[in-house]
Protein backbone atom coordinates (compact mmCIF):
# COMPACT_ATOMS: atom_id res chain seq x y z
CA UNK A 1 0.00 0.00 0.00
CA UNK A 2 1.06 3.63 -0.77
CA UNK A 3 1.22 6.15 1.82
CA UNK A 4 -2.18 7.21 1.49
CA UNK A 5 -3.59 3.87 1.58
CA UNK A 6 -1.78 3.60 5.16
CA UNK A 7 -2.82 6.94 6.03
CA UNK A 8 -6.93 5.78 5.24
CA UNK A 9 -6.29 2.34 7.13
CA UNK A 10 -4.90 3.42 10.05
CA UNK A 11 -7.03 6.06 11.03
CA UNK A 12 -10.33 4.12 10.32
CA UNK A 13 -8.78 1.66 12.21
CA UNK A 14 -8.45 4.55 15.55
CA UNK A 15 -12.08 5.43 14.69
CA UNK A 16 -13.75 2.08 15.03
CA UNK A 17 -11.42 0.66 17.34
CA UNK A 18 -12.82 3.44 20.11
CA UNK A 19 -16.32 2.98 18.34
CA UNK A 20 -16.13 -0.14 19.66
CA UNK A 21 -14.65 0.07 22.94
CA UNK A 22 -17.09 2.60 24.07
CA UNK A 23 -19.97 0.39 23.05
CA UNK A 24 -18.82 -2.09 25.74
CA UNK A 25 -20.48 -1.86 28.84
CA UNK A 26 -18.06 -1.86 31.63
CA UNK A 27 -19.29 0.62 34.39
CA UNK A 28 -18.05 3.64 35.36
CA UNK A 29 -14.89 4.52 37.28
CA UNK A 30 -14.44 7.28 39.20
CA UNK A 31 -11.31 8.65 41.66
CA UNK A 32 -14.38 9.61 44.13
CA UNK A 33 -14.84 5.80 44.69
CA UNK A 34 -13.23 4.05 47.86
CA UNK A 35 -10.78 1.17 47.17
CA UNK A 36 -13.69 -0.89 48.21
CA UNK A 37 -15.95 0.57 45.84
CA UNK A 38 -13.37 -0.06 42.55
CA UNK A 39 -12.28 -3.12 43.40
CA UNK A 40 -16.00 -4.76 43.56
CA UNK A 41 -16.79 -2.29 39.92
CA UNK A 42 -13.86 -3.86 38.59
CA UNK A 43 -14.73 -7.17 39.31
CA UNK A 44 -18.05 -7.09 37.95
CA UNK A 45 -16.80 -5.72 34.44
CA UNK A 46 -13.36 -7.64 34.37
CA UNK A 47 -13.49 -8.75 30.87
CA UNK A 48 -15.39 -6.46 29.48
CA UNK A 49 -13.13 -4.29 30.70
CA UNK A 50 -9.81 -6.43 29.96
CA UNK A 51 -11.14 -6.07 25.33
CA UNK A 52 -12.36 -2.38 26.09
CA UNK A 53 -8.54 -1.79 27.21
CA UNK A 54 -7.06 -3.51 24.77
CA UNK A 55 -8.85 -1.69 21.99
CA UNK A 56 -8.96 2.15 22.89
CA UNK A 57 -5.26 2.16 24.81
CA UNK A 58 -3.32 -0.92 22.83
CA UNK A 59 -4.84 -1.07 19.04
CA UNK A 60 -5.63 2.78 19.17
CA UNK A 61 -2.49 3.77 20.53
CA UNK A 62 -0.75 1.63 17.95
CA UNK A 63 -2.95 3.01 14.77
CA UNK A 64 -2.68 6.88 16.73
CA UNK A 65 1.09 6.34 16.09
CA UNK A 66 1.19 4.75 12.66
CA UNK A 67 -1.39 7.35 11.67
CA UNK A 68 0.76 10.08 12.51
CA UNK A 69 3.37 8.43 10.55
CA UNK A 70 1.59 8.55 7.68
CA UNK A 71 0.41 11.98 7.71
CA UNK A 72 4.28 13.24 8.36
CA UNK A 73 5.24 11.22 5.14
CA UNK A 74 3.08 12.90 3.05
CA UNK A 75 5.06 16.57 3.87
CA UNK A 76 7.99 16.18 2.66
CA UNK A 77 9.40 19.44 0.98
CA UNK A 78 11.98 21.42 3.00
CA UNK A 79 9.45 23.85 4.42
CA UNK A 80 6.88 21.99 5.43
CA UNK A 81 10.09 19.05 7.14
CA UNK A 82 9.76 20.76 10.69
CA UNK A 83 6.17 20.33 10.69
CA UNK A 84 6.23 17.11 9.51
CA UNK A 85 8.60 15.93 12.16
CA UNK A 86 6.62 17.83 14.54
CA UNK A 87 3.41 15.70 13.48
CA UNK A 88 5.51 12.52 13.98
CA UNK A 89 7.08 12.87 16.78
CA UNK A 90 4.03 13.94 19.07
CA UNK A 91 1.93 11.22 17.10
CA UNK A 92 4.87 8.63 18.53
CA UNK A 93 4.65 10.43 21.66
CA UNK A 94 0.45 9.91 21.95
CA UNK A 95 0.65 6.20 20.97
CA UNK A 96 3.37 5.45 23.25
CA UNK A 97 1.41 7.34 26.21
CA UNK A 98 -1.42 4.83 25.09
CA UNK A 99 0.23 1.74 25.30
CA UNK A 100 1.70 3.04 28.59
CA UNK A 101 -1.96 3.91 29.65
CA UNK A 102 -2.85 -0.10 28.59
CA UNK A 103 -0.28 -1.42 31.01
CA UNK A 104 -0.99 0.15 33.47
CA UNK A 105 -4.98 -1.00 33.09
CA UNK A 106 -3.75 -4.34 32.64
CA UNK A 107 -2.71 -4.47 36.48
CA UNK A 108 -6.53 -3.19 37.29
CA UNK A 109 -7.87 -6.64 36.02
CA UNK A 110 -5.10 -8.73 36.97
CA UNK A 111 -7.29 -11.76 38.55
CA UNK A 112 -4.44 -11.77 41.38
CA UNK A 113 -4.75 -8.18 41.86
CA UNK A 114 -8.27 -8.10 41.69
CA UNK A 115 -8.86 -10.51 44.55
CA UNK A 116 -6.53 -8.46 47.13
CA UNK A 117 -8.06 -5.73 49.30
CA UNK A 118 -4.25 -4.44 49.39
CA UNK A 119 -4.35 -3.38 45.90
CA UNK A 120 -4.14 -0.04 45.26
CA UNK A 121 -6.87 0.29 42.71
CA UNK A 122 -8.14 4.12 43.62
CA UNK A 123 -4.01 5.19 43.11
CA UNK A 124 -3.73 3.44 39.69
CA UNK A 125 -6.78 4.99 38.50
CA UNK A 126 -5.49 8.54 39.54
CA UNK A 127 -2.22 7.55 37.44
CA UNK A 128 -4.38 6.58 34.36
CA UNK A 129 -5.82 9.62 34.32
CA UNK A 130 -2.53 11.78 35.39
CA UNK A 131 -1.15 9.75 31.71
CA UNK A 132 -3.74 10.41 30.33
CA UNK A 133 -3.28 14.48 30.51
CA UNK A 134 -0.21 14.09 28.76
CA UNK A 135 -1.86 12.07 26.14
CA UNK A 136 -4.39 14.73 25.55
CA UNK A 137 -1.75 17.02 25.26
CA UNK A 138 0.25 15.44 22.41
CA UNK A 139 -3.30 14.80 20.30
CA UNK A 140 -3.59 18.33 21.07
CA UNK A 141 -0.13 19.39 19.34
CA UNK A 142 -0.90 16.41 16.51
CA UNK A 143 -3.90 18.05 15.49
CA UNK A 144 -2.19 21.51 15.43
CA UNK A 145 0.35 20.90 13.14
CA UNK A 146 -1.80 18.44 11.45
CA UNK A 147 -4.23 21.40 10.87
CA UNK A 148 -0.87 24.20 9.97
CA UNK A 149 0.25 21.54 7.00
CA UNK A 150 -2.88 21.05 5.57
CA UNK A 151 -3.71 24.73 5.19
CA UNK A 152 -0.36 25.73 3.86
CA UNK A 153 -0.51 22.85 1.25
CA UNK A 154 -4.48 22.91 0.61
CA UNK A 155 -3.92 19.03 0.74
CA UNK A 156 -6.23 19.05 3.08
CA UNK A 157 -9.99 20.65 3.21
CA UNK A 158 -10.56 23.94 5.02
CA UNK A 159 -12.84 22.79 7.41
CA UNK A 160 -10.97 19.83 9.05
CA UNK A 161 -8.47 21.81 9.31
CA UNK A 162 -10.45 24.93 11.37
CA UNK A 163 -11.86 21.82 12.88
CA UNK A 164 -8.58 20.88 14.24
CA UNK A 165 -7.20 23.81 15.75
CA UNK A 166 -11.00 23.53 17.50
CA UNK A 167 -10.23 20.29 18.59
CA UNK A 168 -6.91 21.71 20.00
CA UNK A 169 -8.35 23.91 22.18
CA UNK A 170 -10.94 21.05 23.00
CA UNK A 171 -7.68 18.92 23.88
CA UNK A 172 -5.86 21.27 26.08
CA UNK A 173 -8.91 22.36 27.96
CA UNK A 174 -10.18 18.64 28.48
CA UNK A 175 -7.07 17.74 29.70
CA UNK A 176 -6.90 20.11 32.87
CA UNK A 177 -9.97 18.57 33.60
CA UNK A 178 -7.81 15.72 35.58
CA UNK A 179 -6.06 18.64 37.26
CA UNK A 180 -9.09 20.83 38.04
CA UNK A 181 -12.19 19.90 39.32
CA UNK A 182 -14.61 22.13 37.10
CA UNK A 183 -17.66 20.87 35.20
CA UNK A 184 -17.44 23.07 32.60
CA UNK A 185 -14.07 21.30 31.27
CA UNK A 186 -15.42 17.81 32.03
CA UNK A 187 -17.76 18.91 29.29
CA UNK A 188 -15.31 20.09 26.84
CA UNK A 189 -13.14 16.80 27.61
CA UNK A 190 -16.15 14.05 26.54
CA UNK A 191 -16.87 16.67 23.57
CA UNK A 192 -13.52 16.54 22.31
CA UNK A 193 -13.48 12.59 21.83
CA UNK A 194 -16.00 12.52 19.19
CA UNK A 195 -14.31 15.66 17.64
CA UNK A 196 -11.45 13.72 17.44
CA UNK A 197 -12.96 10.38 16.05
CA UNK A 198 -14.63 12.36 13.43
CA UNK A 199 -11.39 14.75 12.66
CA UNK A 200 -9.30 11.38 12.00
CA UNK A 201 -11.71 9.81 10.26
CA UNK A 202 -12.17 13.04 8.00
CA UNK A 203 -8.15 12.92 7.48
CA UNK A 204 -8.63 9.57 6.40
CA UNK A 205 -11.44 9.36 3.78
CA UNK A 206 -9.23 12.81 2.20
CA UNK A 207 -6.16 10.27 1.63
CA UNK A 208 -8.90 7.26 0.51
CA UNK A 209 -10.12 9.34 -1.71
CA UNK A 210 -7.20 11.04 -2.58
CA UNK A 211 -5.91 7.12 -3.83
CA UNK A 212 -8.90 7.12 -6.09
Amino acid sequence: MNKRNWLAFFGFLYVIVWVIGLLIPTGTLSPSMSNGELQQALLANQLARLIQVFLIDGVAGISILLFAVAVSSLFQTADEKPLARMVLSVGVVAGTISLVQAAVQQTLVNPDLLASAETPFRTLLVLVNQIDTFKLMALALLSISTSILGARTRLIPAWINWLGIILTFALILGGLSFAVANSLLTAILFASLPMLLVWVGAISAVGMRRVK
